[in-house]
């Protein structure tokens, strides 16, 4: 399936959704902050980057940026940090809120990397 870069600051958290995506097939590598996916994607190559809406020291928007610059398809993922009245520009391009189903963001994956129609 997809190589993907899992950026979540939460331990727990960042290790229960790779081994899921890890279960689904994908080849998934985590790191906890912005400046280490920087770092990884300096490094090797990925189909796509699942992050989460607050990373440190840089906040993910930026994370999107770079990966767009990249032409890496971007997912974000928030567990309520988002603020509807955020601008249009703030907001990420392809988000998903927590809970969520893995199924859900398995389509979501597809989606991001052509794989399927829009959601």
């Amino acid at each position: 399936m997809a190589r993907i870069l899992l950026a979540e600051p939460d331990r727990r958290i960042r290790q229960f959704f790779a081994g899921i995506l890890a279960d689904c097939g994908h080849a998934v590598e985590a790191c906890s902050s912005a400046a280490e996916a920087t770092t990884s994607l300096a490094a090797r190559r990925v189909d796509i980057v699942i992050t989460d809406m607050v990373l440190d020291p840089d906040p993910a928007i930026d994370l999107g940026l770079k990966c767009a610059h990249l032409g890496i398809p971007t997912v974000t993922l928030s567990g309520g940090k988002f603020r509807p009245q955020q601008s249009a520009a703030e907001r990420p391009p392809a988000l998903v809120e927590k809970p969520f189903r893995f199924g859900d963001l398995q389509t979501v994956l597809k989606v991001v990397a052509g794989e399927a129609e829009t959601v």
